[in-house]
């Protein structure tokens, strides 16, 4: 344990300040000081850019052979400023950036303005606009330096439609994708990538590990799985980078709730030199940040966010965990598809109590279950029978035939108090339950209920494949001295190689314009799915790519439904 956390940090802080450090070399030339610096295998004029804080524009005039390319050792010269210098230059932009944005007139054509009143808060005006206080932020930049002032004409949206983007068409390979307003950026040899994950770094170097060590205890979760998806994201880098393919990883340590960095990143100049954006992990950052990487036409995937509604009115984003609504029409499309033989009996348990996220989940699955059987022309009697409790599917229950319940609750006391009681009930019956992947993993649950039961759940994860990746595995552990942790049952290490493999794949052979056409690029790895889907050319794409396990002979198998 103890060895694992401190490779853990030692990995974290060379993340960031491994081959940070700026030439000693210093020349003056033709009356000028310049440090000259040498290129290191892997290093991009990207990332010499924003190690010395200048434009790629002064290198490329002040080294005009590097426009046609770099090679190791290259030495080449960059502007020198002072740490004073560029303290004060920093200083001097901010104060012009304020002083512009106060004396400006702001476009009404485009924006809608408001004006604040005496007392009102940043919080206050989002509600009133349905607006998050971050997208206020970055639309009027002086609120994070001075605040809210009475009287104040500040930016609360913009007007879609008024600045129209060029149009093209990204050819017939995707009927949808035809005439959609984007931005068509050619193939390219080098790429520079941007990572946001919320590594927090300040608090990781503040743990006590002495202490973890000696209770035993984990590392903080959250950390762990980002640099576990670091990690495998970096092995697929790895793995695709060549001469014709430079990839240049930027890394950005950011928690979901730190807004102010959100915005300092796409305010960054530098942001719009990005080419392809992987997270933040959570939907409130991944707005922020999709939102500007929509103005630039940059393509972003978010890693681990279920929501859907990000990616409306956004043909640059995409996201690869399927939505629980996604996971359940699935489990809905197996049990026609796959159970309901020789007249089965299908019972849909009540929602527990009133936990309105069950609620919505049960009238999902009725709904859309009751609609696919209409469609394959079954009468009202063969739709689906709601039931609460175990009385309730007693009641429900039909002898001679395969009866299905499904129960959606999240409830860890209720469902393994109901499984236990199912479990005997169902002696000598043709019983089938159905639910969440989540089931499996209730401590309180006997494993041997769910073998009786033949339980049958979703997921967007192929949970029984982990030793396909042994090649990686052990590239893991050479690292780490570990295996690749599970967190709450998810392999972070495997997605994080999957979701870089798949993406930087398709860039690799086609350019950034494969994000356009997601739909014709189904691929299955061996832990993910990718089977992407949009409701109308204006959406990002959804991945939907669903497994379905069940318990059989002892042994948790995956079905080969697709």
């Amino acid at each position: 344990m103890k060895k694992y956390i401190f490779s853990f940090l030692f990995c974290i802080i060379s993340l960031f300040f491994l081959a940070q450090a700026k030439s000693n070399n210093v020349q003056t030339v033709s009356g000028v000081k310049y440090y000259i610096h040498k290129i290191e295998k892997g290093q991009s004029l990207y990332s010499i850019s924003k190690l010395y804080n200048v434009n790629l524009d002064e290198i490329y005039s002040i080294n005009p052979e590097t426009r046609i390319g770099t090679k190791v050792n290259q030495e080449i010269k960059i502007p020198f400023k002072s740490e004073t210098v560029i303290s004060n230059t920093i200083a001097v932009v901010s104060n012009s950036v304020i002083a512009t944005n106060v004396s400006q007139q702001i476009d009404t054509n485009k924006y809608f303005i408001y004006q604040v009143s005496k007392k009102e808060t940043l919080y206050a005006i989002s509600k009133k606009f349905n607006v998050s206080e971050t997208e206020l932020k970055i639309l009027n930049p002086t609120i994070i330096l001075q605040g809210l002032k009475e009287g104040q004409t500040i930016i609360v949206g913009e007007k879609k439609g008024v600045v129209k983007k060029p149009e093209i068409k990204l050819g017939s390979t995707n009927a949808d994708s035809i005439n959609l307003n984007v931005i068509h950026k050619p193939k390219k040899a080098v790429y520079n990538l941007a990572l946001i994950l919320p590594f927090k770094l300040d608090q990781s170097l503040n743990l006590d590990l002495t202490n973890l060590a000696k209770t035993n205890s984990n590392f903080p979760a959250v950390p762990a799985l980002a640099v576990d998806f670091y990690l495998g994201f970096k092995k697929a880098v790895d793995s695709l980078a060549s001469k014709e393919f430079e990839l240049n990883i930027d890394l950005f340590d950011v928690d979901d709730k730190d807004s102010i960095k959100l915005v300092q990143i796409v305010n960054d100049p530098k942001f719009k030199q990005t080419d392809f954006i992987f997270g933040p992990l959570h939907a409130n950052g991944f707005k922020t940040i999709a939102q500007k990487a929509q103005e630039y036409g940059i393509p972003i995937v978010s890693p681990i966010t279920q929501q859907n509604k990000m990616l409306y009115n956004n043909v640059y984003a995409s996201k690869v965990n399927p939505s629980q609504f996604t996971l359940l029409e699935s489990l809905a499309d197996y049990c026609i598809d796959s159970l309901l033989v020789n007249n089965a009996n299908i019972i849909l348990m009540a929602p527990f109590g009133n936990d309105s996220k069950e609620i919505s989940y049960v009238k999902a699955f009725k709904k859309y279950y009751n609609e696919k059987q209409k469609l394959l022309g079954k009468t009202p009697k063969d739709t689906v029978t709601v039931a609460k409790g175990l009385e309730g599917v007693k009641k429900a229950f039909m002898p001679n035939v395969r009866n299905i319940i499904v129960t959606l609750s999240i409830n860890q006391i209720f469902i393994a108090d109901f499984t236990t009681q199912l479990a005997i009930f169902a002696d000598k019956k043709d019983i089938t339950l159905c639910g969440w992947a989540s089931i499996s993993n209730v401590d309180n649950i006997d494993q041997e209920y769910l073998n009786q039961l033949n339980y049958t759940f979703p997921s967007q994860y192929n949970i029984t494949n982990a030793n396909s990746y042994n090649s990686i595995i052990d590239s893991y552990k050479a690292q780490q001295s570990a295996y690749p942790s599970e967190i709450a049952g998810i392999n972070y290490y495997f997605i994080g190689f999957d979701i870089a493999y798949y993406f930087l794949k398709n860039l690799k052979e086609i350019g950034s314009d494969f994000v356009f056409n997601l739909n014709n690029l189904s691929s299955e790895t061996n832990y993910m799915r990718f089977k992407f889907t949009r409701p109308d050319n204006i959406t990002g794409f959804d991945n939907r790519g669903i497994y379905i396990f069940k318990y059989h002979d002892y042994q948790l198998q995956k079905t080969g439904w697709k």
